[in-house]
């Protein structure tokens, strides 16, 4: 994967060589470095990703059902202004995992996991120019764009699997104010499967918040810290419900993001979690995040 993730850099790289008529800083007004979903949108503004993540979890009682997640996770992205006021986007994650158990059999799988589709639409601000406050609503949809992996004609364990198979929609809302050299951004968003997914898999209904400040000590490099929370409903598999799942996680992280050239920005971030108020044992690890992105 980080064989992937070096070639998606070259490639944004080999665009950056290209003339462009003008910036997105230039084009939007606003000297703020956003990353990819907190940007300001003009008509025709386009952005591509590649961001590498690499996670754990341990889960279930030890010597019982105990079993630990490593997940590795190359997500593409592309967004897509279509004028001032709506952003649309794609995501595409290409997802390795691996599941070690306590009695020391294991299951790896790698596959593209499932999609997720977003749009953003704009529908406040203040009267300045450039604004300083923005806020709208966010829409989404996950698409079972996954295919469940199998070995000698069995599907192997669901938590190995990349993508769930269920198609999961959600709605939002989000608020952003830009005063460079501080930027904060803000968002709650409610998901909830209306499909099932494989080996009867039934997704328990989530809330996501996120509060991010970030501080740009250059007009390249800015410093973030974010905090996202995670309640979840408890899963379900053919009506029977998992007792490691669920509850309230809350992640805080740190992290920074350098404008590399012209619109060309590189975000990296550092996940640990600060409360785990879940059922059973579910025991989350820190997440590495680092990406890069550009502006068309």
């Amino acid at each position: 994967m980080s064989r992937n993730l070096w070639r998606g850099c070259l490639l944004m790289l080999a665009f950056k060589a290209g003339n462009a008529l003008a910036c997105a800083t230039c084009l939007c007004g606003d000297p703020t470095i956003t990353t990819m979903g907190t940007e300001k949108p003009f008509a025709g503004r386009t952005r591509m990703s590649i961001e590498y993540l690499t996670r754990g979890e341990t889960v279930g009682v030890p010597a019982v059902s105990e079993h630990v997640i490593d997940e590795q996770r190359l997500t593409y992205s592309l967004s897509y202004a279509i004028n001032e006021q709506w952003i649309i986007a794609a995501s595409m994650p290409v997802v390795t995992k691996q599941v070690n158990r306590f009695d020391l059999t294991q299951q790896q799988a790698s596959g593209l996991g499932d999609m997720d589709l977003t749009a953003r639409v704009f529908i406040g601000t203040d009267n300045r120019f450039p604004a300083r406050q923005l806020w709208g609503l966010q829409f989404g949809l996950r698409v079972p764009t996954s295919s469940e992996q199998q070995v000698d004609g069995q599907p192997i364990d669901f938590d190995a699997q990349p993508g769930a198979g269920a198609t999961i929609p959600s709605i939002g809302a989000w608020y952003g104010y830009y005063r460079t050299p501080w930027f904060l951004y803000a968002s709650v968003t409610y998901q909830h499967a209306t499909s099932e997914g494989y080996q009867g898999y039934q997704a328990g209904d989530v809330l996501l918040l996120t509060g991010m400040t970030q501080y740009a000590i250059h007009p390249k490099l800015a410093l973030q810290l974010s905090i996202d929370a995670r309640w979840k409903a408890q899963d379900k598999y053919a009506d029977v419900t998992d007792g490691d799942s669920g509850g309230t996680l809350v992640m805080a992280s740190p992290g920074m993001a350098w404008t590399m050239y012209d619109d060309l920005i590189m975000n990296i971030n550092y996940q640990v979690p600060v409360i785990e108020n879940v059922h059973g044992r579910q025991e989350e690890a820190a997440t590495f995040r680092i990406g890069v992105l550009y502006d068309f």
